[in-house]
């Protein structure tokens, strides 16, 4: 999907689109749905979209295009192995697409439900996921292999165990926060307890 081409009309329809099929269910949301929540006729539409699954395919575009823009680089990470405490370097960890961007963080956040709730029906959705916990699960074990190089992190500590947990923690927040547009970081209680358990975890490894 070009972004720049997200405008006017295409955008106050992609918005409606990803908005309804969030809370509803892709199969439960219609042409002429998305038309009375922008206020257009039907046939406007599809001067736009050729149908609803090629929205919904712009959508699973645009969520790839995003997903990783406000994480951290892998450098940034290893010099934040080196000094930073344990609470700050999950909080980084367990964060990857938080954005001042209030547009764009609303529109990941329904998209990612959108994912969450097609996982077991549709590849794409499938393959999107798995895709997106195989890199953050790189992204975690790299950095944390730099700081076991420069002697920060206990070389017995298994980075690999703790980026499943830390990654299978992030499944389950967001399943539970990103069902509302209106979640802000560290919202809930239950994310609160998450994060300072897998601090704790992480700060047993360390060296010094």
């Amino acid at each position: 999907m070009d972004e720049h081409s997200l405008t006017g009309t295409k955008e106050l329809i992609f918005d409606a689109f990803i908005e309804m099929t969030s809370a509803l269910g892709y199969e439960n949301v219609s042409i002429r749905d998305i038309a009375k929540k922008v206020g257009i006729n039907s046939a406007s539409i599809y001067y736009h979209f050729e149908n609803k699954g090629e929205i919904l395919q712009d959508a699973y575009e645009y969520y790839e295009m995003h997903q990783f823009d406000n994480r951290k680089s892998v450098d940034e990470m290893k010099a934040m192995l080196e000094t930073e405490n344990a609470e700050d370097i999950v909080r980084t960890f367990f964060y990857t697409f938080v954005t001042e961007d209030q547009k764009k963080y609303v529109r990941m956040i329904l998209i990612t439900k959108i994912i969450y709730m097609r996982l077991f029906q549709d590849p794409v959705a499938n393959a999107m996921f798995l895709d997106a916990n195989r890199d953050n699960a790189e992204f975690v074990t790299v950095s944390l292999r730099h700081a076991i190089d420069v002697g920060r992190v206990d070389p017995e500590f298994d980075i690999e165990v703790f980026a499943d947990v830390l990654i299978g923690s992030m499944e389950v927040m967001g399943i539970k926060a990103f069902a509302s547009p209106e979640y802000v970081v560290a919202q809930l209680d239950q994310e609160k307890r998450i994060l300072s358990l897998l601090a704790r975890l992480l700060s047993t490894s360390f060296l010094y």
